[in-house]
């Protein structure tokens, strides 16, 4: 199974983002789980792409060319596919993943979640999508999206399919038993 993890360039101000990242790539090394990611060394994604080698796990990279030599790509793991545009960047790696993990991260790692949960949203996939939530940090946005399903502009069971925690074990049990919810327009 390759699990796509959308993460941040940047480590962040805390330590614990870090830490965590590291417990990530261990225990899905530990599971058997692939990595596919972003192709950078940089923050977060570098952490979780050099842990997860580290602890002998297959890491596959999807980078644009342009971002080759901005976000310094990791040569050190399995596979690159390096592609023109970020939108191709972000269907190869839907295309190869089984399920998505964020962490935190900024607007790139929004957008990737974001671009997926509509896809599952409309039935393009039955992919799980989970966010790992370190330090409380998509607290708000899970409020947000509460407020959103109140207001009428999602439905509730495209907020309860999200996995939310900030426990890896429970995500990836949660990922390996999950069942999508129907798709906007089924009946």
């Amino acid at each position: 199974m390759n699990i796509a993890i959308y993460c941040g360039s940047s480590f962040g101000n805390n330590k614990i983002y870090e830490e965590q990242t590291k417990v990530l790539a261990q225990k899905l090394a530990l599971k058997n789980l692939n990595i596919v990611y972003g192709g950078s060394l940089q923050g977060l994604m570098g952490i979780v792409s050099n842990e997860s080698i580290r602890y002998k796990n297959v890491v596959i990279g999807v980078i644009t060319y342009d971002l080759v030599d901005k976000e310094i790509e990791n040569k050190n793991i399995t596979k690159i596919y390096k592609v023109n545009t970020i939108n191709q960047r972000k269907e190869k790696m839907e295309e190869l993943s089984d399920a998505f993990i964020t962490l935190p991260g900024g607007y790139g790692t929004f957008e990737e979640i974001f671009e997926v949960l509509s896809s599952t949203q409309i039935g393009y996939h039955k992919k799980p999508c989970a966010f790992y939530n370190i330090n409380g940090y998509y607290d708000k946005l899970i409020d947000f999206l509460n407020n959103c399903v109140k207001e009428g502009f999602i439905k509730k069971d495209y907020v309860d399919m999200l996995i939310v925690s900030d426990d890896i074990d429970e995500i990836i049990e949660r990922i390996i038993n999950y069942k999508a919810p129907k798709n906007k327009w089924q009946n």
